[in-house]
């Protein structure tokens, strides 16, 4: 986690600095135990942790396994970096149909859960407190995806 925020520090903003975030060992077995609990009874079957690449990273992997265009929303954030980038422990990101029946038995087992965004169309995109962040084709997202690596390991 702590690798790809500074690789993000550096090349997004400039800026090397920024401590990881903190561990809240309780709450990331409450929150483990909770999704766990969920995937077992079959009411889960998509679900990434955020501590490694934030929401971005895993709704991009969510998008890309799925083939479904992710629109996020961040314009509710405070600010949209931390909201779309932080890696903190025990966050994850779920796909369900009915998000208010899974919002509900969250604050009743004591978490906080909320709407980040839907699946639809072809795109990868997000909105932001002043309007659209980004958009990206899901086709040019993979290609992206499929072609850093090589790339970085000959550059």
């Amino acid at each position: 986690g702590e690798l790809g925020a500074s690789i993000y520090l550096r090349e997004v903003l400039g800026r090397e600095d920024g401590a990881p975030p903190p561990v809240d060992l309780k709450l990331e077995r409450k929150t483990g135990d909770f999704v766990r609990g969920l995937i077992e009874s079959g009411e889960l079957t998509v679900v990434h942790d955020l501590s490694d690449g934030g929401l971005v990273g895993a709704a991009a992997d969510i998008a890309l396994a799925s083939d479904i265009g992710v629109e996020l929303d961040a314009s509710s954030a405070a600010h949209a970096h931390p909201f779309l980038f932080g890696e903190d422990q025990a966050r994850y990101l779920v796909a369900v149909t009915d998000a208010n029946a899974l919002i509900a038995k969250a604050h009743e087992a004591g978490l906080h859960a909320s709407v980040v965004g839907v699946t639809k169309g072809a795109d990868f995109a997000s909105s932001g407190p002043k309007g659209e962040l980004f958009r990206l084709p899901l086709a040019h997202l993979r290609e992206m995806h499929e072609s850093w690596m090589p790339t970085w390991m000959n550059g």
